[in-house]
């Protein structure tokens, strides 16, 4: 799963060893499970800190996630083999092969398996882009041992989906809202197409992965009425295919950030509103404020009793996909006593207890 681990962490990219443990310890106590008994979102929450910490904190995991991005490890394992050029000058790895003699194209070939998912002929392998120039069902090895023909091309693979969260704000929610979002992305390498090779040999551009990685803004549509969990799709910006596959897509799960006037159940609305005793008493008007700040005059009848709710159709939130579809809003009334009051209005409230003997 694509997490920006910086951002879980809540540091910059050049934060040092110290600075990221320190980050780690002062967000672990605030969202550990202990201390957060029966909140989902803060056992996520701490999750996501250890996964973040477990790379960050490690030096060589952590120049890798740097390199590669989110995708870190699926190119680590495929080019673990090739990562450096030590071994010789293609930076292929020499193993033993069945009889027990050293062959350079062994470990060539078992990179290919990782990156193309095809298996060689012969010990050999097809070059990807090449053309056979023989007839149809035969093959020629070429200097470096790759087998030339239309039956061994590479296997496209598409990429994997990501995830990341976003947080929204439940006015955003109401009326959708547009979000650019940066992300790690990567790209066909131009010099080799995509193959990873360049006239037989690895190309040290993309590594032999036919991919570079690189950061991509994006701008993304949110709908109205997204609820919390769903998931918008955003075809073809998750991880890179390989050997010519598709990209894979970017899901933005959706988390919604509590309200402090309103709470959304489904597509209705839930609100308490103050009014005056006296409305309470003698009925009046109160004025209900919408998400979108517009004034809603809600009429309170004589003698409503404090906690009584009241339902405002269609003043909810926007179904998703829906035009002009949208829940209710309920309002509890809470009424509020007079306080300070004068002489005057004492003596009054006394009559008015005294007309109503107990």
């Amino acid at each position: 799963m694509a997490r920006d681990y910086y951002k879980i962490l809540e540091i910059e990219r050049s934060a040092t060893e110290k600075d990221v443990k320190s980050a780690y310890r002062r967000l672990a106590r605030k969202y550990h499970p202990d201390m957060n008994q029966g909140n989902k979102q803060a056992e996520e929450r701490f999750k996501e800190l250890g996964e973040a910490y477990e790379v960050l904190s490690d030096a060589d995991k952590r120049r890798k996630y740097d390199q590669f991005g989110p995708d870190w490890e699926k190119y680590d394992k495929l080019g673990g083999s090739y990562g450096s050029r030590a071994n010789n000058d293609y930076g292929f790895d020499y193993r033993k092969n069945n009889t027990g003699s050293t062959n350079a194209n062994s470990g060539f070939n078992d990179i290919f398996d990782n990156i193309f998912g095809s298996k060689p002929k012969g010990g050999t392998r097809a070059h990807p882009g090449t053309t056979s120039g023989t007839t149809s069902g035969t093959t020629s090895n070429n200097d470096f041992g790759f087998v030339r023909g239309g039956g061994n091309a590479p296997h496209p693979t598409r990429g994997d989906d990501r995830e990341q969260n976003i947080e929204l704000s439940l006015e955003e929610v109401f009326s959708g809202t547009t979000r650019q979002l940066q992300i790690q992305s990567s790209d066909s390498c131009h010099l080799c197409n995509g193959t990873g090779l360049r006239a037989g040999q690895r190309c040290n551009t993309c590594l032999g992965l036919g991919v570079v990685p690189r950061s991509k803004r994006l701008e993304v549509r949110i709908p109205a009425g997204v609820e919390e969990g769903s998931r918008v799709r955003v075809a073809g910006e998750g991880g890179s295919g390989l050997g010519g596959g598709n990209r894979g897509d970017l899901n933005l799960k959706v988390r919604i950030l509590p309200h402090q006037v309103f709470e959304r159940k489904g597509a209705d609305l839930y609100t308490t509103v103050p009014i005056p005793l006296y409305n309470a008493i003698l009925g009046g008007e109160v004025i209900v404020t919408s998400l979108k700040g517009s004034k809603i005059g809600l009429s309170v009848p004589p003698d409503t009793q404090n906690g009584k709710v009241f339902r405002l159709t269609s003043q909810g939130m926007p179904l998703l996909n829906q035009p002009g579809v949208r829940g209710d809003m309920y309002v509890k009334v809470e009424i509020v006593l007079p306080s300070n009051l004068s002489n005057d209005e004492k003596v009054l409230f006394k009559q008015l207890r005294d007309l109503r003997p107990q």
